[in-house]
């Protein structure tokens, strides 16, 4: 598999969401010790019942000022002589889990393809699976996969009989083209 240079993520690495949230939360933390601050200069019995209502209130507010991250477009093409002029199967994989991030990188599409099932059954939810399967030279309409918050990354997997991973970790959110052909897919980065 050939790859065009691309930002990946490292294993357990949180998306770009995670410093906005972050920067959210210390500055509502931030008007919360001002707020008790205040509360004990001015001698209030109600400080913690005020605490408890103000750490709600930063909590709620730091998860809906989260933005949704970017969707993943993809532009895929197919070769004639594509898998040997059969139809590919293709999954893009977002995981929600850290232990299984960790270990889906090195995963080859094979194993993937193979464990499928189990993998889905083991994680559910944490795993957010779009599969498709196209047969060589046939027309594919742009893809759009809506990505969730708080993912650790994704991948994607091509099913094909030929010796090699044909997997490679995903960067999430932008534009990316996957050509599938006669061995491999190439996976590059849109401008």
């Amino acid at each position: 598999m050939k790859l065009a240079p691309i930002q990946h993520k490292k294993a357990g690495e949180h998306s770009a969401l995670w410093p906005r949230q972050r920067i959210l939360w210390l500055a509502l933390s931030g008007l919360l010790l001002g707020a008790m601050v205040a509360l004990a200069i001015a001698g209030c019995s109600k400080a913690v019942k005020v605490k408890a209502k103000v750490t709600a209130t930063a909590k709620t507010l730091a998860k809906r000022a989260t933005l949704t991250p970017d969707p993943l477009d993809l532009n895929v093409g197919i070769d004639e002589a594509a898998n040997k002029n059969s139809p590919v199967a293709l999954d893009v994989v977002l995981i929600k889990d850290r232990n299984f991030w960790k270990t889906a990188p090195p995963m080859t599409a094979k194993d993937w393809f193979a464990q499928k099932s189990d993998l889905q059954r083991r994680y559910g939810n944490k795993l957010q699976i779009k599969s498709w399967e196209w047969v060589p030279s046939q027309p594919i309409a742009p893809i759009t996969v809506k990505v969730s918050r708080f993912l650790y990354g994704a991948m994607v997997f091509a099913n094909y009989p030929s010796p090699g991973t044909h997997s490679a970790p995903l960067p999430l959110g932008g534009k990316f083209t996957i050509s599938l052909q006669k061995d491999d897919f190439i996976l590059e980065k849109q401008p």
